[in-house]
């Protein structure tokens, strides 16, 4: 008798891959802007914006980012490339219903949980609150498979 798919799991892997996925068009992104000339023309094409008035966040945000430098935008890269790589890598297990995949997802997503509480305490945003609650979701979801299945 063939084995029904766990729709949570696979719930999960498609939740860890859309991450995953985001992640790499960020990383592209930050790529991207190490070339020469591409970062001035960014900032060019962004000064065009009407976004200078009553989007002080925005502007700050922006400011910071035209700070960087070229080997900032690497390491920015590289990080989202790794972050990347674990979803992918824990969407695939939990897609396959494998055991270790959820120690995993429950390790990682338990490490990062107060990165994003203290993002949320400094830059309170809704879609933040959201993926806590969503991230703490999984992990008490998960942490009560495992105890079950013991």
């Amino acid at each position: 008798m063939a084995k029904t798919p766990h729709r949570a799991l696979r719930l999960i892997a498609a939740y860890k891959a859309i991450k995953a996925l985001a992640l790499l068009v960020a990383a592209i992104a930050a790529f991207g802007l190490i070339g020469d000339g591409n970062l001035e023309a960014l900032f060019a094409w962004v000064m065009q914006l009407p976004i200078h008035h009553g989007h002080d966040l925005l502007v700050g945000t922006i400011d910071k980012l035209f700070g960087l430098g070229p080997r900032k935008f690497l390491a920015i890269g590289v990080v989202l490339c790794i972050y990347a790589a674990v979803f992918l890598v824990e969407g695939w297990g939990l897609w396959r219903e494998r055991r270790w995949a959820e120690y995993l997802t429950v390790i990682v997503t338990a490490s990062l949980i107060p990165l994003e509480v203290w993002e949320i305490f400094h830059h309170l945003t809704w879609l933040k609150i959201f993926a806590l609650i969503v991230n703490v979701a999984i992990l008490l979801y998960l942490i009560a498979l495992l105890r079950r299945e013991r």
